[in-house]
């Protein structure tokens, strides 16, 4: 669709935007918006999103039928000193997570399954999906399942 809305559940800042132009071109400003919407919560440092994860993201949530429950996210992109600091506390993430590169969202959507929210993803074979108790991570890296 070109339409985003979303929620960071850590700032509690909300974004609608439209990131696509009709004829299929990056909508710069948008971009920069969502880069800084999708920051890390932690220290607040911003790096540029993989563009292909919020069309990945658009085509989950309107798969869907999500309407005008935003997608709420937990975590995009992650600065090394967070990642380190999640690492030390034996959360299951890696080192080499696909957050640090700008191409990974944890989300959840209010009113739809976790188990529905994961299997969307994956029939997408976009990327990563990995589920969780709260949350579906999805990434634009290799196509892989956990």
């Amino acid at each position: 669709s070109g339409w985003l809305l979303v929620t960071n559940a850590h700032t509690d800042e909300s974004l609608s935007v439209r990131y696509l132009t009709n004829a299929g071109r990056w909508i710069p400003s948008a971009l920069y918006r969502l880069n800084h919407l999708f920051r890390c919560h932690y220290d607040d440092r911003v790096k540029s999103i993989h563009p292909r994860l919020f069309v990945l993201l658009d085509q989950i949530h309107t798969r869907l039928d999500a309407g005008k429950r935003p997608l709420e996210l937990i975590s995009g992109y992650r600065s090394p000193a967070y990642n380190r600091l999640l690492m030390s506390r034996g959360s299951g993430v890696v080192g080499r997570s696909y957050h640090l590169k700008g191409m990974a969202a944890d989300i959840y959507i209010p009113g739809v399954s976790l188990e529905k929210l994961r299997d969307e993803a994956k029939q997408l074979q976009a990327g990563g999906v990995g589920f969780y108790s709260q949350f579906v991570h999805v990434d634009v890296g290799p196509v892989r399942y956990w």
